[in-house]
């Protein structure tokens, strides 16, 4: 999948809107809003691209911690990435519902 492909499907089919300031082979993506800030971060997905602008890997910023990082398996596929988006928002709301 390419940077155009995953940024069409993260913005367009789930609302996600990504920060304007960050540049070259990585980019964060965050739900309605860019919140950097620890206590309160919006951030959901953080991608990172090869030279040829293709997704080399997903990092799933709510499932991860300070001491782990957690990453979409498999393959980066259309579907795979779809499902581990979906999980992420739920979890992200489910949290902020405790808050």
């Amino acid at each position: 999948m390419t940077k155009e492909e995953l940024h069409e499907l993260l913005t367009g089919d789930f609302g996600l809107v990504n920060d304007k300031v960050e540049r070259g082979d990585r980019r964060s993506y965050f739900l309605k809003r860019v919140d950097w800030h620890p206590s309160s971060t919006t951030r959901i997905l953080h991608v990172q691209y090869d030279q040829n602008g293709r997704v080399t890997q997903v990092k799933r910023c709510v499932s991860s911690d300070n001491n782990n990082s957690v990453f979409v398996r498999g393959s980066l596929e259309r579907l795979v990435l779809r499902q581990a988006v979906e999980e992420e928002i739920a979890m992200y709301n489910a949290l902020n519902m405790q808050a």
